[in-house]
């Protein structure tokens, strides 16, 4: 079975939907709370939650493994791509309903 039947098989399976690139980023920069168009830790934390991790915590470290190029312990706009890419991968999916 190819990964996208199993995908759409889970997808069927569980009710939902996984979210777009673009819904990702729209979630991410709304946690954007003070407008410096950079993600903190505890911003990514938010919005992790938010999006339904298990383990926000965890993922916000993952998340900035992956995506912290320059180890400022922010995802700035350059970096932000990367932190899609990673929140993709990782399935986070809505309620089909």
């Amino acid at each position: 079975m190819s990964h996208l039947n199993e995908e759409a098989n889970r997808c069927l399976w569980t009710g939902k939907v996984n979210l777009t690139e673009a819904q990702l980023k729209s979630q991410f920069w709304r946690f954007d709370t003070d407008g410096d168009r950079r993600l903190s830790k505890q911003e990514l934390n938010k919005a992790f939650n938010n999006l339904g991790s298990s383990f926000p915590a965890w993922r916000t470290w993952r998340a900035l493994c992956h995506a912290d190029e320059n180890g400022d312990g922010y995802i700035n706009e350059e970096e932000f791509n990367r932190l899609v890419k990673y929140a993709v991968k990782c399935g986070y999916a809505i309620d089909s309903n």
